[in-house]
């Protein structure tokens, strides 16, 4: 259980009030307070940077971030069984790929270095791809597979939760040519069981599965 933000943006831009707004999320939002940790990923045109925390959000040691073109910051709310630790706090980073999620899948993965469902879910998607996974998503038990991720060049918001609607959200809004993903608003409710597909300036919702096209 999470709080998360993403921004996608043609143009470079400070970071400082995407990471305060999480952190107000995380603080005073809904089922407050997420404590477990917090993570920060910057993509620019120049490099990337990451940096992980187990303190919570609001006591971070870090403050001044790079210009991002692209952002994700997560702040966590440990599930049973997974501790707080650097190698359990999203984002996760692996082979050129990012992700962060909120809610809980019951899914495995040999490869995972931490211990989290939420690592498991992502290896999954890169071993087998996204649109698998997300088609074969009812094989498995879940309360939501809500999550953000980058995936050659392009960040992809996926919405579907079966259990707490309400909190397990994502919303979508555009401010100063920007396009943002949060778990809470402002913003325009995505509808559940979608995923929203980011080229930088651009953006298009389409179904959980491909196969609900045809």
């Amino acid at each position: 259980m999470c709080r998360f933000i993403a921004v996608v943006s043609e143009e470079e831009f400070d970071p400082a009030p995407y990471v305060e707004e999480v952190e107000r999320m995380a603080r005073e939002g809904k089922r407050p307070q997420h404590k477990d940790g917090w993570g920060i990923w910057i993509k620019n045109g120049k490099a990337e940077y990451l940096h992980k925390e187990t303190l919570p959000i609001w006591e971070r040691k870090v403050r001044n971030f790079p210009r991002a073109n692209i952002l994700f910051v997560h702040a966590r709310k440990r599930g049973n069984g997974a501790r707080v630790a650097l190698e359990n706090t999203h984002p996760f980073v692996s082979n050129g790929a990012v992700f962060m999620h909120n809610g809980t899948i019951d899914i495995s993965h040999e490869e995972s270095c931490g211990e989290t469902d939420s690592e498991k879910f992502f290896m999954n998607i890169l071993h087998r791809g996204l649109w698998n996974v997300l088609c074969e998503i009812e094989k498995y038990s879940f309360k939501s597979v809500n999550s953000v991720l980058y995936l050659n060049g392009k960040v992809y918001g996926i919405r579907y939760a079966k259990a707490m609607e309400d909190y397990y959200s994502l919303y979508l809004r555009r401010e100063d040519g920007r396009i943002v993903l949060s778990t809470e608003g402002p913003g325009e409710e995505v509808k559940n069981k979608s995923v929203v597909s980011i080229d930088y300036g651009e953006y298009e919702v389409l179904p959980f599965c491909p196969g609900m096209f045809r």
